[in-house]
């Protein structure tokens, strides 16, 4: 009797979250009206696996009723899916050398700085960035660090301080001819590293950055500014690749995102590699989501992306391998 208590109870349970998963699915949509409703177009992973928990203990327990869920669910899926298919182009006619670049949000708050420098010294990148770099971090940097070398940074006790990382043997065929701190908008007080480099025959533009996180009416609307201002800043760029790489604090199926994509005529490097979640770090992988990213021009290909170790800080660090078409 205790136990046909417990697994109704359960059963009614799941239900009801799966209940509040098709809401949360539904006002996702509606961005536009609020950004509160905005913020629930991020979590639609795990909408997915309340959904699909509910229709199988459902189908167990021969609910019929059950698999209304899978309209929700179908909906989610939807965004979700086209992450795990390659673009349709087929990937031929590359151009040498690939460009390895590594984007990390260090959290300020993170005191231990070990782990981050344990894991800049394994890499083999072409150029790193860093978020999140306050004065004690990059003396850490500075001290501790054998493969890279600064070249660019603007450190602050705030989340907003960047650096830009070179190694210390780079390669010949990638060449730096100039990089700055701008702002997008012009008045926004966050800085963002824009760099200038010979790739091959050609030159591309690599912007990084790091948008506001949207916590309120007021923070939201400015992250679609930025994204506006980001979405000219590319399209301005005709005349080179462009490479944009950060924290974008926004999931690659909310509608703010996907229009960013659309205005600003740049491709998603995790077409093909699945979800590849970034935050929260402390978290199982099943509660994260990504909202870390790396776009490009159509005439560059990614080869490889992924995510890094755990370095302390919210935020799994991204690396990518490009390539351009001929």
């Amino acid at each position: 009797m205790k136990l046909n208590l417990i697994i109704t109870l359960a059963k009614l349970s799941l239900n009801v979250a799966a209940g509040g998963a098709t809401i949360a699915t539904i006002l996702g949509f509606a961005g536009g009206l609020s950004w509160f409703f905005e913020l629930m177009d991020h979590p639609r992973p795990q909408y997915c696996l309340i959904l699909i928990s509910a229709i199988v203990v459902g189908g167990i327990y021969r609910q019929s009723w059950s698999f209304f869920w899978s309209i929700p669910l179908i909906l989610n899926l939807a965004l979700i899916l086209p992450l795990f298919l390659p673009p349709a182009e087929k990937v031929s006619n590359l151009q040498d050398p690939p460009l390895r670049i590594i984007h990390i949000n260090l959290d300020r708050h993170n005191l231990d700085t070990t782990l981050a420098i344990n894991y800049l010294e394994k890499q083999d990148a072409d150029l790193i960035f860093l978020q999140e770099v306050t004065s004690r971090w990059l003396t850490h940097l500075e001290s501790n660090l054998s493969r890279y070398r600064i070249v660019t940074s603007l450190p602050q006790e705030n989340s907003l301080g960047v650096a830009m990382l070179l190694p210390i043997q780079p390669s010949k065929k990638i060449e730096v001819i100039a990089t700055q701190i701008i702002h997008l908008p012009s008045y926004s007080d966050r800085p963002l590293i824009e760099t200038t480099w010979r790739w091959g025959d050609r030159n591309v533009v690599i912007l990084s950055l790091s948008l506001i996180r949207p916590r309120n009416s007021h923070t939201s609307a400015f992250q679609q500014i930025e994204l506006n201002a980001v979405a000219d800043w590319s399209l301005n760029q005709e005349k080179h690749d462009a490479i944009v790489i950060g924290d974008f604090n926004s999931t690659p199926w909310s509608s703010r995102f996907r229009n960013f994509l659309h205005k600003s005529n740049l491709r998603n490097s995790q077409r093909g590699f699945g979800l590849q979640p970034t935050w929260l770090a402390g978290l199982p992988s099943f509660l994260t989501i990504p909202i870390d990213h790396c776009l490009h021009s159509r005439s560059i290909v990614t080869l490889n992306r992924g995510t890094g170790d755990n370095i302390g800080s919210d935020h799994l660090p991204v690396f990518v391998e490009l390539r351009r078409r001929i």
